[in-house]
């Protein structure tokens, strides 16, 4: 397995030493895609998360009163988690920056153990 990509987020009214870094990694996010919604509130995204929420009622309401059948159904919640998963960690750096952090570089690693390692430790 080759090495992991990791965007480095800093909080730059931090007085720690770490000044709050959170890695957010690069590539398809399996958690997100799988478990959208409590994905989202792990997070503290609310807004991704009542977005999923209102797309998964919306669905619900569809699959009731429209004249849908459930292979149909099926294949747009797994588009929907696909996409969820293509786009998590994006909307998790968008997140980030309303929250006013801000991106600092990149780090690699063969996990995030190393990656942070290598951040902390200047060798990128």
């Amino acid at each position: 397995m080759g090495a992991r990509v990791y965007t480095v987020h800093l909080n730059p009214l931090s007085s720690r030493p770490d000044r709050d870094a959170i890695f957010v990694r690069e590539g398809f996010n399996w958690a997100a895609a799988f478990f959208g919604i409590l994905w989202a509130l792990r997070h503290r995204m609310w807004g991704a998360a009542a977005g999923m929420l209102a797309y998964l009622v919306a669905l619900f309401a569809a699959e009731t009163y429209l004249p849908l059948d459930p292979v149909r159904v099926a294949v747009f919640d797994l588009a929907f988690a696909i996409l969820v998963g293509f786009e998590a960690n994006d909307l998790r750096r968008r997140a980030l920056a309303a929250r006013g952090y801000v991106e600092e570089g990149i780090a690699s690693g063969a996990g995030l153990d190393e990656a942070e390692l290598r951040w902390f430790a200047g060798t990128r």
